[in-house]
């Protein structure tokens, strides 16, 4: 019988919550402490207006760079994306997941990602790098080569720690709170670093540690952002940081403390499980994908027996993958009727594109014909 969140590390990591990418040193490894969680909101609050350079001598990440060292050990420079990785798994020129749709002279590409990956997923099929070769306009859900250290910084302040000196001891039940130090230790992290972080947070950071710890630091969303950089291609958001923390933290702390917990007890099972989807994604294979991320609704009954619960799963789907595809497809239905005869380049999380209301049948709705053509 399924677990409720047996796949939930990859279900967040596949659908997008990018601004939790493990690539992204501010978010995930740096622990907060209670006096330094005080000082970093009053010069949030007093600073609205700063630089991104301001967020540098702030203490949330300065002394966690030993402890980045210990739990991931000296693995080189984690952004060179094109750098080669031995002993590799997987075969390049794959990857599915690929759509287009045409009004006149428009023409949108709808490449479905997965945020982390390792370095031998590259190049994907030549049907992807030519998609990307030919836009105009790269179009992620967020920037995460460019977001701003003091952007991130505000962001997890005000939505992923507690800034009334309450920590996760006081939400989360003595067993899972047990279990989190114990974690937390065998990444030879300080747990008294953590402890302002509120459930959603730790969930993503630990997904993050054992994704950095694995190497698989190389999400389809960064390659092909890192690229438009370098080639002076234009990007245009479809969201923003504080859209996607706002959905993971808009739930309760019953909900959230089942989701930690569940995670905390399947990271043993991550790397099998993930090395499962990687391969599931570079077949194309839809349905596949889908039956490992997605529960039904008889399922969903089996495994969790509050119906509170049961009810806040259903709105928790609903706003991680139906809410934001609603949104996604408006966008890029001006993108079609922009008269700018662009190409556009999307990139989202493939469960955007696979589960309904998916974006490719919203659009269909809209009048548009959609193909997937790899």
């Amino acid at each position: 019988m399924k677990r409720l969140f047996k796949m939930m590390p990859l279900f967040v990591l596949i659908i997008g919550l990018m601004a939790c990418s493990p690539d992204n040193d501010n978010n995930n490894n740096d622990g907060i402490n209670e006096t330094e969680q005080n000082d970093n909101n009053e010069a949030v609050n007093n600073d609205n207006a700063a630089s991104d350079d301001d967020s540098d001598g702030n203490d949330m990440s300065e002394d966690n760079d030993n402890a980045d060292d210990d739990a991931l050990g000296d693995d080189g420079d984690q952004s060179n994306m094109n750098a080669a990785q031995e002993d590799s798994e997987f075969e390049s020129g794959q990857g599915g997941f690929l759509w287009r749709v045409d009004n006149e002279d428009t023409t949108v590409y709808l490449q479905g990602t997965i945020h982390i990956g390792p370095q031998s997923f590259y190049p994907l099929n030549d049907a992807i790098e030519s998609a990307y070769e030919e836009a105009d306009v790269v179009v992620p859900e967020i920037d995460i080569t460019s977001v701003g250290a003091f952007t991130e910084l505000k962001t997890t302040l005000d939505q992923g720690v507690y800034d009334d000196g309450e920590t996760i001891e006081d939400h989360i039940p003595g067993d899972v709170y047990d279990k989190l130090i114990e974690v937390l230790e065998d990444f030879n992290l300080d747990p008294e670093r953590f402890v302002a972080f509120k459930p959603w947070m730790l969930e993503s950071t630990l997904s993050s540690l054992v994704a950095q710890e694995l190497g698989y630091l190389y999400g389809v969303d960064e390659y092909f952002l890192e690229r438009a950089h370098e080639d002076d291609k234009e990007i245009i958001e479809l969201e923003s940081v504080e859209e996607q923390f706002a959905v993971l933290s808009g739930q309760s702390d019953e909900f959230q403390a089942l989701q930690l917990a569940e995670t905390l007890n399947g990271l043993e099972d991550f790397e099998e499980e993930i090395g499962e989807m990687f391969d599931v994604y570079l077949a194309g294979d839809e349905d596949a994908l889908k039956e490992q991320l997605f529960l039904e609704d008889g399922e969903i009954e089996e495994v969790i027996e509050d119906e509170a619960l049961q009810e806040e799963y259903q709105s928790y789907t609903k706003a991680l993958n139906d809410d934001r595809n609603v949104g996604m497809a408006d966008t890029i239905e001006e993108f079609l009727d922009d008269g700018s005869d662009k190409t556009y380049f999307v990139i989202v999380g493939t469960a955007h594109l696979i589960e309904d209301p998916h974006v490719p049948g919203l659009l269909e709705e809209k009048g548009f014909e959609v193909e997937r053509i790899y």
